[in-house]
């Protein structure tokens, strides 16, 4: 039976980091002292010397590394849980005032791209849609992944992503990411409504995902989608 994740549990980020320099600090103190202590040129002291100065390296390349490819696990306890239910679909226990201020924080950020967007696009009648220059996401839950493949690749996209957990989505939910134009965001939505999604729902900019568009997301919060037209 899975356990959920209690967000209170997660260790945050600041206190992650600084219990890795508290222990570098130690750590570095300890083999100086030790080497200072040791006879003069011996390769014990040696050892210990540059023991202590690699350990400075390998700690700048380790919280480099966090922060450039474990960057959404070292989100706050709120924004990492959004991110695995988005993602993985793994159950996230929250309090009520948590799962409020995640909604509210939702809908700040897409009023607030929404508006940008609205402020700086000037419509062309001859604007083409580029789908191809958008990164696509499939579910690798889905059995019919290769009918949805070949619907993008008559829409013009050459590639895409396999993501998911082992479960498979309840409803077939395309997610985006919410700073699409709007003419891109309709013929996302019509494309996805032709491969048979059902609903639709935006993806959370501080979950830096690397697909712009899910076909197979999951979460709760989704919007009905309308079906296509009648050939």
């Amino acid at each position: 039976m899975d356990q959920p994740i209690k967000p209170n549990n997660i260790t945050k980020p600041i206190q992650l980091l600084a219990a890795w320099l508290a222990g570098l600090l130690a750590i570095d103190s300890c083999f100086l002292i030790a080497a200072a202590r040791l006879p003069t040129g011996s390769w014990e002291a040696q050892a210990l010397t540059v023991a202590s100065i690699a350990n400075v390296p390998l700690f700048l390349l380790a919280v480099f590394l966090l922060q450039t490819r474990f960057r959404p696990e070292l989100q706050e306890d709120l924004y990492y849980s959004t991110y695995i239910s988005q993602k993985t679909n793994a159950r996230v226990a929250l309090t009520k005032e948590d799962a409020a201020s995640v909604a509210l924080q939702q809908r700040l950020e897409r009023l607030e791209v929404q508006l940008v967007t609205a402020s700086t696009r000037v419509p062309r009648a001859d604007e083409d849609v580029d789908l191809l220059s958008l990164r696509w996401g499939i579910n690798k839950n889905f059995e019919d992944r290769e009918a949805i493949a070949r619907i993008l690749s008559q829409a013009g996209v050459l590639g895409y992503t396999l993501f998911g957990s082992n479960e498979k989505p309840l409803h077939r939910v395309v997610a985006l990411v919410p700073n699409l134009q709007p003419k891109i965001e309709r013929a996302v939505l019509r494309l996805a409504a032709d491969a048979g999604f059902k609903k639709y729902s935006y993806i959370n900019e501080f979950e830096e995902l690397e697909e712009q568009v899910l076909l197979g997301g999951y979460g709760d919060e989704t919007l009905e989608l309308t079906p296509p037209p009648e050939a």
